[in-house]
């Protein structure tokens, strides 16, 4: 569709083609809300539009378990499909969050027996009572004789992580079970697929043989650095031609399990990497594909290797490592073509697929996945599949949400299908006439419930839905008759417009004007509030105040920016938590590797998997050695720290396995990376405050750092080092913001004196995720002191740049990384936005669609820098938030009186000795630092969201609000007439 240079396209705009397809445009200007535009498109978090049965013929349907009416527990996370090899049946299987839900009628949470590993029956605990759990993850049985899939059978197994096979005489399958470390087998009886024990234990956790294990069996297990062990991680899985012989890799133990099917034993275990070598291979191993000899017996087996961007060929009799072959950029999913002599593999971050040889074991062959001449990556490349007859590659495009039609003769993509929100798998039918295409997620939508009850036992949430976001996103299965030459054209336009590329190239006069007047942007990054949570009972703007959790009198600073520059009450954020959405907050997408992994990190892997996503691996800090004389956490990797010796040293250099491509490449031609790679590049300078560090409970955390010469954390990204305020302190719910703010104005003054400031600054203030209410610095011991400190840090920051010399050309960029924990009556996804300038307007409510994307693609035009991947290059930049006519006026922080009322300490804010300053009232807690303490007692507050956060949520509301039910769907659906009278008595502008 062609648009004319000086009109911007709606999202809900939609014209009929031909073929009957809307016409949607992606990233474009709208008010409507995240969510259903009609005609089967559907708008999204990340700005894109999805239109997943656009394809004549198509049809969708949600992966449902049965176990609630309503389909809140139906499966989130849908991660794989394989056909049998007969043709009949189709498995999908889910991996990510599929745990505490709960009765509807009673509350209580849905619980499942845990199978005996030796005897496949519902087994005991330590006590001798049955085991049972609350996470479930699926594996659904479809009957496709019909071409429709019709659900046969439901399965739920504890944990998996996208690991299932077919046994080649399609009698049996094998499910990988993930941090349990163990395989599943499940056979036919003539009626359904029943457990068939002895399942295999791959033997690196403890006590494998109970139902639930210990899970301690992660890579640094047995070595003087065991504390920092993860569990293990049973990933994907192939099995030779005869069946005789199955392999599994490790994910967490960078090794490949030989299993004998026959005995059900491990035979082999072939470790690519060990605790103390110092070259890095074979780390973690995603997926593996097996070539067979003429007799059907295994031969080779092939590992990719994600972090060291290579595939292993082994040699399946000896376990020797035959040849490491570098391919793109982390390595995902593996295809054999039918005769086994061509291996293709899926580079995620690289949008590509290398084809190997695998007899000579080399890349023969490329095949880009990008549009011809496209600079930019993103797409997210994750499965793919082969037609029957071998000609033609399907490939699903996570975040084009599509499957690229490939032509193997050209090479070529010919063409791309339509696909419901971010695509896992795909699976072709016997025939090849039809595409099985399952998908990891759905819009949430509103999640005023939060799935609690109060402290009372009233029910807020009467048939006790989990209103989580990971828990409202429900995974897919789409099934599409394969398009003719014509139609496949209309829906690649299709998929074109979805992701927004005529907005690529779109001139916006405004944004050029401000290149010229803004120098320097302060991107503040804050953790995890929705906007009704904070924002909800300002007077303008779609908020619902039965929802305020921190009013006015509690975050005055937040209401009084929205209401005085403009409040944005249409803005979301991209991701679901802190473990994509920093993703999100700096280079405006995940990668495929960070989908899976933090899906499951906060799902049914919790623990095993670590938070692998602000540079950290496996809780390594990979900007520091591995030891050094006298290591500290500020100085050497924890390991170095456990065992200076170095024997426990593990992924030896510095590369990010959760990073896109283009991480700490500063030639000014790269392409990718985060935010200060870009900037970077175009000469700019930059400072960090606090992006992508962390603090340790062995430093010292100090109100005083700098003074006191206590150094706080150093950068987990190589680039960031030397640029990095040493004195900042990470993420710390012990520390207050206003002390980080202190010490961002303590340089800051610096750069007034010495006229050069940084042109982009990093500063994280992370107080009002809450936490270590026992232990917090400063008195700042309940949630309303926590978000108070927040507020009045970022207050103050605001104040100072708008009284400095720099106010006249800064720009001032407000996020939360996440809205997880919190209500929201539009979508769990809405959050806070603030851009604060003097070319910002004043007093306006900007309802435009925006979300961390566009973020992203603002600061870059501003700063005049390139995009960092495919969604920012097609996303639209804010400009409705911006004038052409500056206003130079002043901002002064108001302070939260809650702050200066005890038990805060009285020199946390001198302001609150100045009778002059303005100040709300003390607004008084209703549960103390006491009742916080305990009731959070069991939370691990040490790292970003290491909780329970539905349980957190629950805890949240309930020792705010009390007895105070949240309203009901029946309560809240005359909010808005009665809106004026909810306002009424709040504490709104009363200082």
């Amino acid at each position: 569709m062609s648009i004319t240079k000086n009109i911007r396209p709606f999202v809900s705009l939609m014209l009929a083609t031909s073929l009957g397809l809307q016409t949607v445009v992606a990233n474009a200007q709208t008010t409507a809300p995240v969510g259903d535009l009609g005609n089967g498109a559907s708008l999204l978090p990340t700005g894109l539009v999805v239109t997943p049965t656009a394809a004549p013929g198509s049809t969708f349907m949600r992966l449902t378990t049965g176990v609630r009416a309503d389909g809140n527990a139906d499966a989130n996370q849908g991660a794989r499909s394989v056909l049998s090899p007969d043709g009949t049946k189709l498995l999908v299987m889910s991996s990510g969050y599929n745990l505490n839900y709960r009765n509807q009628t009673t509350g209580a949470t849905i619980t499942y027996p845990v199978l005996d590993p030796t005897t496949g029956l519902p087994g005991l605990n330590t006590s001798g009572q049955p085991a049972t759990t609350s996470r479930a993850e699926w594996v659904l049985v479809y009957d496709v004789t019909s071409g429709t899939p019709v659900q046969t059978q439901r399965i739920n197994i504890p944990n998996t992580f996208h690991g299932i096979a077919w046994a080649p005489a399609g009698d049996r399958f094998y499910v990988a079970g993930a941090n349990d470390d163990r395989v599943y087998i499940y056979t036919y009886n003539g009626t359904q697929y029943v457990p068939s024990a002895p399942f295999i234990l791959l033997g690196h956790n403890s006590n494998q043989t109970r139902p639930i294990p210990t899970y301690d069996g992660g890579l640094l297990k047995g070595t003087p650095a065991a504390s920092l062990t993860t569990g293990a991680v049973a990933a994907n899985l192939a099995l030779s031609k005869d069946g005789n012989t199955l392999f599994v890799t490790n994910f967490m133990n960078d090794s490949l399990s030989i299993v004998d099917t026959q005995t059900r034993q491990v035979t082999r275990e072939v470790k690519f990497f060990v605790p103390g070598q110092t070259e890095a291979t074979g780390e973690y191993p995603f997926d593996v594909a097996v070539r067979s000899n003429g007799s059907g017996g295994a031969l080779t087996a092939f590992v990719t290797s994600q972090r060291d961007d290579e595939v292993l060929a082994v040699d399946a009799a000896t376990g020797t490592v035959i040849r490491r072959i570098p391919v793109g950029n982390q390595p995902n999913r593996l295809l054999l073509s039918k005769d086994s002599y061509r291996l293709y593999v899926v580079n995620g971050n690289s949008d590509s697929i290398s084809v190997i040889d695998t007899v000579n074991y080399t890349v023969t062959r490329t095949i880009p996945l990008s549009r011809p001449g496209e600079l930019y990556k993103g797409a997210n490349p994750n499965a793919l599949e082969l037609s029957p007859d071998g000609r033609t590659l399907y490939v699903t495009l996570g975040y084009e949400n599509a499957v690229a039609v490939v032509n193997l003769a050209t090479g070529r993509v010919v063409g791309r299908i339509p696909t419901s929100w971010y695509p896992n798998s795909v699976s072709v039918s016997k025939t090849g006439d039809r595409l099985f295409v399952v998908n990891s997620k759905s819009n949430s939508g509103p999640n005023p419930g939060q799935a609690r009850t109060t402290a009372a036992g009233t029910a807020a949430n009467p048939t006790f839905q989990n209103q989580y976001t990971w828990a409202l996103e429900k995974g897919g299965l789409l099934t599409v008759p394969l398009p003719n030459q014509s139609t496949l054209a209309s829906l690649t336009q299709q998929v074109n417009q979805n992701n927004g590329y005529a907005n690529r190239y779109r001139p916006d006069l405004l944004m050029a004007f401000l290149r010229t007047k803004i120098k320097h942007v302060i991107y503040i990054v804050k953790e995890n509030r929705t906007y009704d949570q904070v924002l909800g009972d300002l007077p303008v703007g779609n908020g619902d105040p039965t929802l305020t959790l921190f009013p006015d009198a509690i975050s005055p600073n937040h209401h009084k920016l929205a209401l005085d520059f403009v409040t944005l009450d249409n803005f979301y954020d991209s991701g679901e938590s802190s473990g994509v959405g920093w993703n999100w907050s700096t280079f405006a997408r995940t990668t495929d590797y960070t989908e899976k992994d933090q899906a499951g990190n906060y799902g049914n892997i919790g623990g095993s998997i670590p938070y692998d996503a602000e540079g950290s691996n496996r809780r390594m800090q990979l900007s520091l050695p591995q030891t050094a004389p006298n290591p500290t956490p500020l100085n050497a990797r924890l390991t170095g720290v456990s065992d200076p010796t170095g024997s426990s040293a593990i992924l030896p250099g510095t590369k990010d396995v959760n990073a896109p491509i283009g991480d700490g490449d500063l030639d000014p031609d790269a392409i990718g990376g985060y935010l200060w790679d870009s900037a970077l590049r175009a000469g700019k300078t930059v400072r960090n405050y606090g992006f992508y560090m962390s603090a340790y409970s062995s430093v010292p955390l100090s109100p005083t750092p700098f003074a006191s010469n206590i150094p706080q954390a150093a950068s987990n990204k190589p680039v960031l080092l030397d640029k990095t305020d040493i004195y900042f302190r990470g993420y710390d719910q012990n520390n207050a913001d206003i002390y980080l703010f202190n010490e961002w104005k303590r340089e800051f003054d610096q750069y007034v004196t010495g006229n050069n400031l940084p042109n982009l600054s990093l500063v994280r203030l992370p107080h009002d995720h809450f936490g270590n209410f026992n232990t917090a610095l400063a008195g700042l011991n309940t949630p309303n002191s926590q978000m108070a400190d927040n507020d009045y840090a970022v207050g103050r920051l605001i104040e100072t740049v708008s009284k400095s010399r720099y106010w006249q050309d800064t720009a001032i960029v407000i996020v939360e990384d996440d809205s997880q924990n919190g209500p929201d009556h539009v979508d769990s996804h809405r959050s806070l936005a603030y851009i604060i300038s003097p070319y910002t307007k004043r007093g306006a409510v900007v309802s435009t669609n925006y979300n961390q994307v566009n973020i992203l693609r603002t600061m870059e035009d501003l700063l005049g820098i390139k995009p960092l991947g495919l969604l920012d290059a097609n996303a639209l930049p804010m400009s409705d938030v911006f004038t052409y006519t500056p206003n130079f006026s002043t901002y002064t922080a108001i302070v939260p009186g809650v702050l200066c009322a005890p038990p805060v300490d009285p020199n946390l804010v001198p302001a609150c000795a100045d009778p002059t300053a303005v100040r709300t009232a003390a607004k008084p807690s209703l549960r103390d630092g006491q009742w916080w303490a305990n009731a959070t007692k069991d939370f691990d507050f040490t790292v970003e969201d290491k909780l329970d956060a539905d349980a957190f949520n629950q805890i949240l509301w309930a020792g705010i609000k009390g007895d105070v039910p949240y309203p009901t769907a029946r309560d809240r659906k005359d909010w808005r007439t009665n809106r004026a009278q909810l306002l009424k008595g709040l504490s709104f502008d009363k200082r």
